[in-house]
């Protein structure tokens, strides 16, 4: 029996960036929104997951999960029980509510359907039924409004993309964003645990990127002003939104020079940009693994992840 099932909500224009960070995450091609797997994922890392449900009994016959439950003997105080709509199978209202009264009945405890400390769901997928214990908490979205920002800077749930794109499931990686500008990238991994260092090489930006770490209770010593060519240290992974001159005139060959540096700096490298530089990436020595475009506004973006060839 499946553990888990996730569930996700993106928007068109995300799909594909979403679909690249599902490949890091499950080690699969995504074929649907709603993900059977016996994997456990902090599903809270990732902007476009749902919820998650804990998968208590499955089955195509709603009395055997109705069974199950009885012979669980579940105690829970102040709980209810929901009925999840999906998109792939229709339950008629009236009959969801039945069910969800009678998986209901079993369990010994509390009833709190306006405040309740845990949340059971029912779903249908196909012809099989999923009961178990649901999660739909929304933190990602804490540091949306920083005190500094500008308005070509990776918004928080491209940020946070790129970061479970970086590190897939090794929360343990060493990662710097080598030109991390007002700190976006930094404070996202910072929120998942992950060891990251930032620097940038504008003071009077990477004095920003302080001020949003320290606003939001973080180290703001874990960006420095530095010139990404002078960075000494070495890492897993690099994250790093290339410079592309939009307020101040940066050319291709400055960009050469910062792509030859993260090949030093990184074993794995995911590169945000605003041409195509799979060429480039190639020639240094990257192999191309996955690539995924987002667009704000009118202005586009190529995600690329690589790693080093060996």
């Amino acid at each position: 029996m499946y553990k888990y099932l996730y569930i996700y909500n993106y928007e068109p224009r995300e799909q594909a960036l979403c679909e690249m960070e599902f490949k890091r995450i499950f080690h699969t091609d995504m074929t649907s929104k709603y993900f059977l797997t016996n994997q456990y994922f902090d599903y809270c890392r990732s902007v476009y997951i749902r919820g998650r449900l804990d998968i208590i009994a499955s089955s195509c016959d709603i009395n055997e999960v109705i069974q199950t439950i009885e012979e669980q003997h579940l105690y829970y105080l102040d709980f209810k029980v929901i009925y999840l709509k999906n998109e792939i199978t229709h339950v008629h209202y009236q009959t969801a509510m039945e069910y969800c009264k009678k998986l209901a009945f079993p369990i010994d405890g509390s009833v709190n359907m306006q405040k309740p400390q845990t949340v059971f769901a029912l779903t249908k997928l196909q012809e099989q039924w999923y009961f178990g214990i649901y999660h739909d908490e929304s933190v990602w979205n804490l540091r949306s409004h920083k005190p500094h920002s500008y308005s070509h800077s990776l918004n928080i749930r491209d940020a946070r993309t790129a970061v479970n794109i970086a590190i897939g499931n090794d929360l343990s990686l060493k990662v710097v964003d080598p030109c991390c500008g007002v700190g976006t990238v930094v404070l996202e991994a910072l929120s998942m645990g992950i060891d990251i260092e930032g620097y940038d090489i504008n003071r009077y930006v990477s004095y920003q990127a302080r001020l949003n770490l320290e606003y939001f209770g973080y180290d703001p010593l874990k960006i420095q002003k530095k010139d990404m060519l002078k960075i000494e240290k070495t890492y897993d992974v690099a994250i790093m939104d290339i410079p592309y001159g939009v307020y101040s005139p940066f050319t291709y060959q400055q960009q050469q020079e910062l792509l030859q540096k993260s090949y030093f700096l990184a074993h794995q490298l995911v590169l945000i940009s605003h041409i195509d530089m799979n060429k480039e990436l190639e020639r240094i020595g990257y192999e191309i693994i996955d690539q995924a475009s987002i667009m704000k506004g009118n202005f586009k973006r190529y995600v690329t992840f690589c790693r080093k060839v060996i």
